[in-house]
């Protein structure tokens, strides 16, 4: 398997993606931690998100209290079945998924302060959300132990899951905005390094291209783009003239946008673009 190993170009290729997560994560931490603007907005998109789903509390919020549950269950499974199924190295996943659990616990217990700037009642830091984190961890094992022709389809359906437990958690009045979404940036930081183990661990699953994400990476890139100009237009509005409902689109927009953004990347990894192309690397394919 040595003329699978990956070459410096794919590697170059995670450290840049590790490298854009980590200052995007940072910035999400300066602003919406560090600054009161930040913390206004984020407590702003806070209290809509509490008004807007005022109506659905009860069995509806009941429902949405287990899906962390619920999505650790299916990822539980899919690793069982895996398993029986190709006997696949499932180790990797699973470390990575305990790897983004412990980094969010330490990061909101131990190494954010959040500082008291007059703006929001609780000043203990709750970024970032735990339970977002589970979901998008479990999810990440699940994709990484998944076969090269499922892992683009695991990718969107995690997606999907965490950004209806991130929303699931604001609404319960759990968590802010920006705790979301800092919990599904720490979980892409550790997918990434766990992607770039994987490829010396069973360098053949990156050598026989698939088509699974030809379509997908520029249909969600196309959409985080459209969505990330859509938060930063909206809460410029929500800080300088304030409408109602404006934070809470904002604030909806980011989660999506960055759930989409990290799972274009992810998919976009896979692609086997080694130095020594062979015939199958001629086209424009992904894992």
């Amino acid at each position: 398997q040595g003329h699978h190993l990956p070459s410096s170009g794919v590697l170059m290729r995670h450290v840049m993606a590790l490298l854009f997560l980590g200052l995007t994560l940072y910035g999400a931490f300066a602003f919406f931690i560090y600054t009161a603007t930040g913390q206004q907005v984020d407590e702003h998109a806070y209290t809509e998100y509490a008004h807007q789903f005022k109506s659905y509390r009860g069995p509806t919020l009941t429902a949405l209290d287990s899906l962390p549950v619920v999505v650790g269950v299916i990822a539980v499974l899919g690793l069982v079945a895996v398993l029986i199924w190709k006997h696949r190295f499932l180790l990797i996943g699973v470390l990575v998924a305990a790897a983004a659990v412990t980094s969010t616990y330490l990061l909101k217990h131990y190494l954010i302060v959040k500082p008291d700037l007059g703006v929001q009642e609780a000043l203990s830091n709750s970024a970032p959300s735990g339970h977002t984190t589970f979901a998008a961890a479990a999810g990440a094992a699940l994709f990484l132990a998944a076969p090269r022709f499922l892992r683009p389809t695991v990718a969107l359906c995690a997606a999907f899951a965490t950004c209806l437990t991130g929303a699931s958690t604001i609404i319960n009045g759990w968590h802010r905005p920006a705790d979301v979404v800092t919990a599904i940036l720490v979980t892409a930081i550790w997918t990434v390094v766990g992607m770039g183990v994987l490829r010396y661990v069973r360098p053949a699953d990156f050598a026989v291209p698939a088509r699974g994400g030809l379509v997908l990476v520029p249909l969600m890139t196309i959409a985080t783009l459209f969505l990330s100009f859509c938060a930063v237009i909206l809460y410029l509005i929500a800080i300088f003239a304030p409408i109602p409902g404006g934070a809470f689109t904002a604030a909806t927009c980011m989660i999506i946008g960055v759930s989409f953004g990290t799972t274009a990347l992810m998919v976009n990894l896979l692609r086997p673009r080694n130095s020594n192309r062979s015939a199958y690397s001629k086209v424009w394919s992904y894992q």
